[in-house]
């Protein structure tokens, strides 16, 4: 009897397979034409992003207040800092009443590619039915009207001539001007338009690039705010059993280099994780301050008739930059496909911007900061296979090496079990042919 070896030829060739896809998987980084900055992002892309996170302490905000207060910050309002405990911006019956820190521009304020995480706290007294107004998370260019002497007519007219029409005295937006510029996160805590004020608390974003002709509107819960709202749809809904008399962290990050845009919540009450409350991708340039390049961090709160204590802990900046380069490279097409394996391995967000998005991102970044149009472009046309690809085939696809691994491994396993089956049946028949044999000859 011939001795079947199909089996065991067809397990040691898919054997090869795999050890040569492993093989080709763990090289790759290595052998990519030559290129040491060419990436390619997917799971088992080993090497790190050279993108890594840098503490930016000037714009940070922590226990000891007064110390970076003092040099890095400005405050305006009726705040009260208690330098070991917290920074008061509104309180409880302190009524018609607003508060706001705001970075000064002296420290870092240089910020393109960032995180920031504010900490916080909303309370009121338990029997109280009805609160009011919130407050107000910002990055903008402009922080001149904090230092301004505007109660003449004259400087409340020189200033707004200077700054493109800010109104330095109002204090509309949570305690900042209504029309100031850069990003907004409206935190409302009270409904002004309507009667249901019990979907309270909730959030708005908001980009103004145009002092002059667009502000927030107070009165209509932002619903009729010239500025643009980003999240366009409806309000963003917050959790308000977990929200009141709790910390609360909000973070933002920004990467201008890939033009992406993110914001998340986290509630102390439900765990130390992030819920994602709005996201972007959008060609949505925050301005920057024309003279200094700077964009300035804030935080603000409002009282009217009715009041809470608003409460700022704490504020964590970072910025993100390549390794040992100087800040130039930032501006470079090999840079934004670091940003992205950075996004990927350090927030799980997949981004693929082509050279000619790039190209147009440039386009966009190019105009001036507060004169550049408001409006976000229309979606183009895809040019490239994978914008046409829904995001759920586009993760498949960079995973596609893990999922061929798994599928050799799979097969390997296969064929080794009915090798196995086979190896025994053809040494059963074997065993039987023997003992058919054995015994007397005839005689």
């Amino acid at each position: 009897m011939t001795r079947d070896v199909r089996p065991e030829k067809l397990t040691i060739s898919l054997l090869i397979l795999s050890l040569f896809l492993i093989f080709q998987i763990l090289t790759k980084k290595y052998l990519n034409n030559g290129n040491e900055n060419s990436v390619e992002v997917g799971p088992l892309t080993h090497r790190r992003s050279h993108v890594t996170r840098v503490a930016n302490y000037d714009a940070s905000l922590s226990i000891p207040y007064l110390d970076k207060i003092n040099r890095f910050w400005h405050v305006g309002g009726a705040t009260q800092v208690r330098n070991a405990q917290s920074i008061k911006l509104t309180q409880e019956r302190d009524q018609n009443k607003y508060g706001l820190v705001l970075s000064n521009g002296i420290g870092d304020n240089t910020i393109n590619d960032f995180e920031i995480v504010y900490r916080f706290r909303i309370s009121h007294e338990s029997n109280t039915q009805l609160t009011g107004d919130g407050m107000c998370f910002v990055i903008t260019p402009e922080n001149e009207f904090l230092t301004q002497d505007l109660k003449s007519s004259y400087a409340r007219r020189q200033y707004m001539m200077n700054s493109h029409g800010i109104i330095g005295d109002n204090t509309d937006l949570m305690g900042f001007p209504k029309n100031l510029p850069g990003l907004f996160i409206v935190l409302d805590t009270y409904r002004n338009q309507g009667h249901d004020h019990g979907k309270v608390p909730f959030m708005d974003v908001f980009l103004n690039v145009a002092p002059e002709s667009e502000s927030y509107d107070i009165d209509s819960d932002g619903e009729l705010s010239t500025s643009l709202r980003l999240n366009s749809k409806a309000h963003i809904e917050l959790k308000k059993n977990v929200l009141w008399n709790e910390v609360t962290k909000l973070r933002i990050i920004y990467l201008e280099s890939v033009s992406f845009l993110k914001i998340d919540i986290q509630y102390a009450k439900e765990g130390n994780y992030w819920i994602e409350l709005f996201q972007t991708t959008e060609n949505l340039f925050l301005p920057k301050n024309i003279h200094t390049g700077q964009r300035y961090i804030g935080c603000g709160a409002l009282n009217g008739q009715l009041t809470e204590t608003v409460e700022l802990l704490d504020v964590s900046t970072s910025e993100f930059h390549w390794n040992d380069k100087d800040e130039s490279i930032e501006d470079t097409y090999d840079y934004v496909k670091e940003a992205e394996l950075f996004l990927e391995q350090e927030f799980g967000e997949i981004l693929d911007r082509e050279p000619d998005e790039f190209t147009k991102w440039k386009m966009v970044k190019a105009q001036p900061n507060i004169k550049s149009a408001s409006r976000p472009p229309e979606p183009s046309a895809p040019t490239h296979p994978h914008s046409r690809l829904p995001r759920a085939i586009l993760v498949i696809w960079h995973y596609s090496e893990v999922l061929l691994l798994i599928i050799g491994i799979y097969l390997i396993s296969v064929y080794i079990r009915v090798f196995q089956r086979r190896f025994r049946t053809i040494r059963l028949r074997r065993q039987r042919a023997n003992s058919h044999s054995v015994g007397l000859l005839p005689m």
